[in-house]
This record gives structure tokens, sequence and C-alpha cells, in this order.
């Protein structure tokens, strides 16, 4: 049994406080807030995160809090395929799930509050010192927490901690984040299809709907990071009508969004480090690689870590050993989302005019492309494990956790 710190109370902090938990070790979670609350918009859950959530025990009701999503479907301004890809390719019971940030959220909470995992609120933690083989974690009002066996940073993209304890990671801002609110789709429009939605005008203009069930929708747009700056202004009624030209279709969608005037702001980083563990520090989630959102896979990826590093505990008796066992087994799909999502990201994201064409021109045939279309597939489902290998869906369609 280990005594165990996790910082940052978000998807990947309280999986992985949860499952630890539960196999018995004695784990605490500190958070910054004074109240633990999400932040965020909806986001789309792969076969792999939703695997981990059966295990939680939480999948059933995540399905029924969010919409079932087949599919994905961008296409540009003059209507023409970008991209279609559909998750029965990998298997007829194959799918995605929309979920809203709090919605994941809450049930995530609730479990964490159902396990033995204590929770340290008002407690931004500034530091991890270490003692020997240990460490103790300090909070900004100075005081010190542990010292515990092993301290689980999971304090997201724009981590701190990451910043002090590993000075060789590199966590660049992306120059294009996004605005996004969650508004009601009572027409249907979004959800009947059950797809993730985009449209595309070169790569300086990028709408998305997400539906996240409970008849909400997810809207997203791109704009330039340095236009994301805390304090400045947006221009609701320019960014009304040019969302209505780009997407008339979706005219309802946007008046709500521009009505209500509640869009939030998202910038995110292209986090890469050095290694996943400092002696008895392990960097998890965003804090270990957080991307841009273009492959839809930050939570995802999180709630895996969590998972492969309760297995990796489990199965070792040895810390040292055991987290050797975490990097080998999340270090190779780690690294493909990293790249692949840095790659993909100015083709969608950029003030680089001719990569727009040149996605609109081949990234719609690349989809009929029976190799092409299945690579690509498999990446949006979160099965890759490198370039040139990739996980199986089990016989009913699910992710197997052991695979």
């Amino acid at each position: 049994m280990l005594q165990v710190g996790v910082v940052g109370c978000g998807v990947a902090g309280q999986a992985v406080a949860t499952l630890l938990a539960d196999a018995g070790h004695r784990v605490t979670v500190f958070e910054r807030f004074t109240e633990a609350l999400p932040s965020g918009a909806g986001l789309l859950l792969q076969p792999t995160g939703l695997a981990v959530l059966r295990a939680l025990g939480l999948a059933g009701e995540a399905e029924r809090l969010g919409a079932r999503i087949d599919g994905l479907l961008g296409l540009n301004h003059r209507g023409h395929v970008v991209l279609d890809l559909a998750y029965a390719d990998l298997h007829p019971a194959a799918y995605g799930l929309g979920i809203h940030r709090g919605a994941l959220f809450g049930l995530l909470h609730g479990r964490l509050q159902r396990s033995a995992a204590g929770l340290v609120t008002d407690a931004e933690i500034v530091d991890v010192v270490r003692d020997g083989g240990r460490a103790t974690v300090v909070d900004k009002a100075g005081r010190r927490h542990g010292p515990f066996d092993l301290v689980v940073v999971a304090d997201g993209a724009h981590s701190r901690l990451r910043e002090r304890l590993m000075p060789r990671a590199r966590a660049p801002l992306y120059p294009w984040g996004c605005i996004w609110a969650t508004v009601p789709d009572h027409r249907g429009f979004a959800t009947a299809p059950g797809m993730l939605q985009q449209r595309l005008h070169g790569t300086a203009t990028m709408m998305g709907l997400l539906p996240v069930g409970q008849d909400q929708v997810t809207l997203f747009w791109s704009l330039p990071a340095a236009e994301l700056e805390s304090g400045g202004s947006l221009d609701i009624e320019a960014w009304r009508i040019e969302a209505m030209a780009l997407w008339p279709e979706a005219v309802a969608l946007i008046e709500y969004a521009a009505h209500a005037a509640s869009f939030a702001r998202a910038t995110y980083r292209h986090v890469a480090l050095p290694r996943w563990n400092e002696g008895p520090i392990l960097f998890i989630g965003d804090a270990a690689h957080g991307t841009s959102p273009q492959l839809g896979q930050g939570a995802n990826l999180g709630l895996l870590d969590a998972q492969a590093l309760s297995r990796a505990l489990a199965t070792n008796a040895d810390l040292a050993t055991a987290l050797a066992q975490f990097a080998r087994r999340r270090g190779p799909s780690v690294r493909f989302y990293r790249q692949a999502s840095h790659l993909l990201t100015p083709f969608f994201q950029s003030h680089l005019a001719p990569l727009g064409v040149m996605r609109d021109v081949l990234m719609g045939p690349a989809c009929r492309a029976p190799g092409l279309r299945g690579m690509m597939t498999t990446t949006l489902a979160g099965l890759r494990r490198g370039w040139l290998s990739v996980d199986a869906l089990d016989a009913d369609g699910r992710y197997p956790l052991d695979s």
C-alpha cells in the first residue's frame, strides 16, 4: 500500500485517485479552488475513454447524460467533404460519446467521493520537495502535506509545477485557440445525425458542433490565441454574421449563442516532457502531454494514463519498476497523438492558406481510400499505438483495457 498525493481534481486526477484508492492505496487529492468545479466545453469520449469509465462503473450513467456519436463529418465552405469517418468501420457496435465536461466532472467527482480517497480543497500546490525516495507537496500558504511515496501531478496543460519540476519540458502555446458555448438544440439540428460536425473555410475559419446530450450542443469557433487574451472583448455581432455565412443551416444555434453572449475561451499547449517522472513525482494527463484539441483525445489519454498507472502498481511491488512499466505502456500512444496532432493542426488552424487548399483537395479522397481511411478512423477512435501499430476493439466493439 502506497501513500499517494494527487495534484489536480480534473478528469485524469479524479480518475487516478479513485482507481488507486479502490486498489487499497491511501490517496489524497489537492485542489486549488475552495470547491472543485469543472471548466471547459463539451468533449468527445472515444472507445478508449469509455472503457476506463466502464471500469469505474460510470459508463452507463455517462451514456445517459451524453449523446452517441457515430462519426465525424467536416465540410468546407463550398460543401465539399473534407472529413467523413465512421466508428462502424471498426465494429458495428463502436461509437463515441459527446458529453459536457461538467457532466463528466460530476460523474467522476461523485465516484471520487464514494471512494476512500481524501480531498483537500483551497490548496494550490506550488512545489513538490523530494526527501529521499519520497516527496512532500507545498501549497501557496506554505503548508506542507505528506510525505508521499508517490505524487501524481495532473494539474493540466498550463501546469506551473511542470515548469518548476521539469525545466527541460517544452510546452509552447498554440497560436490558435477557440471560443465555445453550449446551447439548447431544441430543433435537433446537431443531435439527429449523431455526428461531430465541422465547417471550414481555409485554415483561419473553423466551426464545430458536438452533441453533448440532454438536448444540448457545444459550439466551437476557432480564433487566434492573441484575440483570446484575458480582458479583450469579443465582437459577437461580427462573429454572428461570419458564422451564419459559413453555416446558414445552423442559424438557430448561432443566433442563440450570439444572444446569450456567454462564450468561454480556451487556449492550448503542445506539451512534451523529457520523461514521465522525476523519482517519485509523476506527470499524467494534459500536464504530461497536452495537445491541440484537433484529434479529440485529451480526456481519453488522461483516463488511459490513470488506468495504466493503477495496473502498473497492481502488478509490480517496486515503485520504480511500476513507473517504468507505466512509461513503456503509455509512451508510444502518447507520442503518436502528440506528433499527429501537432502535424495536423496547421491544416485546420493557422494563417498558412496553402495548407487549407491541400487539405480540401486531399483529405476527402483519403477518407475514401481503404488503407488511409482505416488509419484515420483508428486515430479518431484513440486506438493507435504508433504510426505502424494499432489496438483492436474486442468482439463487442469495446476497447480492451488489458490489450
